[in-house]
């Protein structure tokens, strides 16, 4: 694939021992000129893996929030548009295409995607995966904090790729859950410390506690059709199950500490 001008499109990429998904993202990214990846001091073989490859800038930095992160590895890109991704994220060669074609139009501030997750390396027929903001100008874009992730903040318009992108974490369960805990502490307090009078419908079902779990259970088995995805389908569910059941004990958990000190 044909090479871009490094001053006119850089990828960022945060990493915290990344070794079992980094070499698939960085393979599908040698046509950028310079890639920054951002690392949260990983001690497996990520570093080794990131060294690697030429275009690759790599520096680490304590993990402190999501957005942070993110824009330190923005104040190191010195491109006009920035690839943001997860290191867990497959790019195929249409994805790749509209890249090009997006910034040679140059009408827009950042284009988002839609995602086509696979488990096992086999993808969904759906899956909850919300659409993201993946490209954009540097200019033009910063990052805020949102619970346990990050959102990107858009001063103008945004597009939108055709193609998706291919979500593929090959991670361990004993990584995933320990992620899923640190996650439902901060999904916790957001939703302890949010005004009552301006959450959204999902937000107040979530501090339910009790109906989430279920609602998730059924919603991605039978409307979404994942009961048709056989063993990938059920692991699937019960993952984004137990994630709600999380952050419900997390609730739980919270409200009987205050009772309790009240």
């Amino acid at each position: 694939m044909e090479s871009m001008n490094a001053s006119l499109l850089q990828a960022v990429i945060l990493t915290k021992n990344e070794e079992p998904n980094l070499n698939r993202v960085l393979d599908r990214l040698k046509w950028i000129g310079k890639i920054v990846i951002i690392d949260s001091y990983s001690t497996d073989a990520t570093l080794a893996i990131a060294n690697s490859y030429p275009n690759v800038l790599l520096k680490q930095r304590v993990f402190d929030t999501h957005a942070n992160q993110w824009n330190y590895g923005l104040s190191l890109a010195d491109a006009q548009w920035i690839l943001s991704l997860d290191a867990d994220y497959v790019l195929t060669d249409a994805f790749c295409e509209e890249i090009k074609q997006f910034i040679q139009a140059d009408d827009q501030s950042a284009y988002e995607c839609d995602f086509t997750f696979l488990v096992f390396g086999k993808p969904l027929r759906k899956d909850n995966t919300t659409p993201r903001p993946v490209l954009f100008k540097k200019a033009d874009c910063i990052y805020y904090d949102d619970g346990h992730t990050q959102r990107l903040k858009v001063n103008g318009t945004t597009g939108k790729f055709k193609q998706p992108i291919l979500h593929d974490d090959r991670k361990s369960l004993s990584r995933w859950l320990s992620n899923q805990d640190n996650y439902s502490i901060k999904e916790c307090n957001k939703l302890l410390t949010a005004d009552e009078s301006k959450i959204g419908f999902s937000a107040k079902i979530r501090k339910n506690k009790v109906l989430a779990p279920f609602m998730v259970f059924f919603y991605s088995l039978f409307v979404k059709g994942l009961i048709f995805d056989g063993w990938i389908g059920w692991h699937y569910t019960l993952q984004r199950t137990m994630v709600e059941m999380l952050l419900a004990l997390r609730l739980i958990e919270e409200e009987k500490l205050k009772d309790k000190i009240n």
